[in-house]
């Protein structure tokens, strides 16, 4: 069942619940690190689950904000680059400030081998890294993701603005195809460390991306609202059939192939919660993802996201300063360093993030309407543009 969610110039606040628990997911394996006996917790690697699920999602809001751009800039090549310069301009008062005030602390107290390895941090290559030493970096080993994240962004707006038409839904299918292959190819290339670190490469996660953009063009396309019956009807059984049958096949008979082709299935589940959730929830469900202090979570989880390896990182600092010893494991570790992020988190949106996220006001995609940049434009106001799928 769904429902118009509450919206604003097309703010999605379920979205930002379901960013939420995306990065819970993660926060769960490594701060609590359950057991594979632990009821339910256990059963599941959230942490994998997670990512994807973050993955698909940008996937799907960033695509919007394109298709947008296009809408804005119909075949105007300099209306377009405006509007991607726009985009850039967002995208880095967002995620270039807490990402690189947090490397420079970490630079200037040496923690680890930040200092050793500093350039593969500072330009977003982390999971490169990963891939060519086979190991992920101390205090920062989830910054993997970000990296792709990034290699994303810089890329994905010259294809969407520029690629005809045409050729979009071909070329999103190729890349989910070509997801899956390196998956299945790595799975049967590469032990089990090698295995895994091509399974950080951005080739192996290129098909989660896709996939909600993929989305996102359905949506785009899908003036009738039926959006959510067409996913439930079709991925989301497809998804869970496919899931369920390779971690069954996974657990049962440790194949790498499987877990290869699980994480599509996953995907495609994800596809069915994004779509819907787009449109709006209704029920229990729906309240539980519009409930205010979810969607505030939501918010902040880019700070929660960096910060939460980094609280058990100066917890363990500060206890052998004081000769005792700390595990980051267990469920009481995982309530007390999560609440330690929130806290954070919370005070650097409010204090740090949302006063320079403010300035994206100079940066507005309307301004590519008339293909030139706020402060360049006439005094008269242009006429409203149609709302992004969400504001980033």
């Amino acid at each position: 069942m769904t429902a118009p969610a509450t919206r604003e110039r097309g703010y999605m606040p379920q979205l930002d619940a379901l960013r939420f628990f995306a990065v819970l997911g993660v926060v769960i394996v490594h701060n609590w690190q359950p057991s594979s006996d632990t009821f339910i917790v256990g059963w599941f690697d959230w942490g994998t689950l997670g990512v994807r699920l973050f993955f698909v999602l940008s996937g799907f809001l960033i695509t919007g904000i394109l298709i947008s751009g296009r809408e804005l800039a119909p075949r105007d090549s300099r209306r377009r680059l405006v509007f991607m310069r726009q985009f850039y301009a967002r995208r880095f008062l967002r995620i270039f400030p807490i990402y690189y005030a947090v490397l420079f602390v970490l630079l200037l107290t040496g923690v680890g081998q930040i200092r050793q390895i500093w350039p593969w941090l500072f330009s977003y290559g982390t999971n490169i890294y990963v891939w060519h030493y086979l190991a992920y970096p101390y205090a920062v080993p989830h910054f993997w993701t970000l990296a792709i994240e990034e290699q994303f962004y810089l890329l994905w707006p010259l294809v969407l603005l520029f690629l005809p038409r045409r050729w979009l839904m071909p070329f999103l299918l190729a890349l989910c195809a070509l997801g899956v292959a390196w998956r299945l190819w790595a799975s049967f290339h590469y032990a089990q460390h090698d295995w895994s670190a091509a399974f950080t490469s951005t080739p192996g996660n290129v098909d989660f991306l896709a996939i909600g953009a993929v989305l996102a063009l359905v949506a785009h396309a899908d003036r009738e609202g039926t959006l959510p019956r067409r996913l439930a009807r079709v991925a989301l059984p497809v998804g869970l059939a496919v899931y369920a049958l390779l971690f069954w096949l996974q657990h049962s008979y440790d194949q790498h192939a499987a877990m290869a082709i699980e994480n599509t299935g996953a995907a495609l589940v994800f596809c069915w919660l994004i779509g819907t959730a787009s449109v709006g929830f209704t029920g229990a469900f729906g309240r539980l993802l519009e409930w205010r202090p979810i969607v505030y979570l939501g918010k902040i989880s880019y700070g929660i996201y960096i910060y939460h390896f980094l609280v058990p990182v100066a917890i363990a600092a500060a206890a052998t300063h004081f000769g005792r010893g700390y595990t980051n494991a267990g469920f009481p570790n995982f309530v007390v360093t999560l609440l330690i992020t929130v806290a954070i988190s919370a005070l650097s949106w409010r204090f740090f993030e949302r006063p320079i996220n403010g300035l994206k006001r100079h940066f507005r995609y309307e301004s590519a309407a008339t293909g030139v940049p706020p402060d360049q434009a006439p005094a008269t106001p242009s006429p409203p543009a149609s709302p992004e799928p969400q504001r980033s």
